[in-house]
């Protein structure tokens, strides 16, 4: 029987991706299904019996109505890249109900330039997902994304109970590629570099964020480098149920979690006047 779970970043960090690969792999997950901007702006939508898996980064705010078991797997990405991409979408331009939505739940996101605020989203949106690993009614897991590979995909398989062989994952992979959901004029992307992104009053917190999660160095193109896994194997987190021994270790506190471990926590201080939250999260509630 597949383990329910549910998927959940910033919005551009390859959720849609992900749920892509996992459909592929004959394993449902709904992407953007039950977490939607117009159905959940103010509640979590009700999860059936019948949906196993979602991936939604909507669904960040919501993570305290999970079901008891409910594995959380919180997807990172690069972000210099996340950022490039809600510029391109000109995410913060004009009135949509996703901006609406975001603006909702990190309340620093309703002023300052596009810009600005899309280098907030990346703090303030992973602040609430980090959130889970201090929850614990679920399990919580960090990945980045530029790690999906074989091994993560085969680890990921076998603890939600549906192992698959190596070679239908690598099938997988060469089937999906990975700018399945790229949006906007990526040659724009060129003029925008890790060290001239406003830091703010919230800059030392951007850069501990992003050092903890394995991004350190900018490259030539102007992103960051994904630090290597590391390999020695650490303590799980003590808010997780013990894990079995894992062919993928967990990370140091200072770089991101490896596939599939539950993540050390990060202690990082909330953005100053955190929007509160806008429906009761009554514990144990299957949402």
């Amino acid at each position: 029987m597949t383990r329910r779970f549910l998927i959940t970043g910033c919005g551009r960090s390859g959720t849609g991706y992900i749920a892509t690969l996992l459909g592929e792999l004959g394993i449902p997950c709904g992407h953007e299904v039950l977490y939607q901007p117009e159905t959940c702006i103010e509640r979590a939508p009700e999860w059936s019996e019948s949906v196993v898996g979602e991936s939604s980064w909507l669904a960040a705010p919501y993570l305290a109505t999970l079901a008891e078991g409910t594995l959380v797997l919180h997807q990172v990405r690069e972000p210099v890249a996340v950022v490039r991409s809600f510029l391109r979408i000109r995410f913060f331009e004009g009135k949509s109900v996703w901006k609406r939505f975001a603006e909702a739940h990190v309340a620093e996101l309703a002023s300052g330039t596009p810009l600005e605020r899309c280098v907030k989203y990346w703090l303030g949106w992973n602040q609430l997902c980090q959130a889970a690993s201090g929850m614990r009614h679920v399990e919580y897991r960090r990945h980045r994304l530029e790690d999906i590979d074989v091994d993560f995909l085969d680890e990921l398989c076998s603890t939600l109970g549906e192992p698959r062989e190596r070679a239908t994952i690598v099938a997988a992979l060469d089937r999906i590629p990975r700018d399945t959901n790229t949006s906007g004029a990526k040659h724009q992307d060129g003029s925008l570099r890790w060290s001239n992104l406003p830091r703010g009053e919230w800059g030392a917190e951007l850069e501990d964020l992003a050092g903890r999660y394995g991004y350190a160095g900018e490259l030539p193109d102007g992103g960051l480098r994904s630090q290597p896994r590391p390999r020695a194997a650490l303590p799980s987190h003590p808010s997780s149920p013990a894990q079995p021994a894992s062919l993928i270790h967990p990370a140091s506190p200072t770089h991101s979690a490896s596939p599939m471990l539950p993540a050390p926590p990060i202690h990082a201080a909330p953005l100053t006047h955190r929007a509160p939250p806008t429906h009761p999260a009554p514990p144990g509630h299957a949402s």
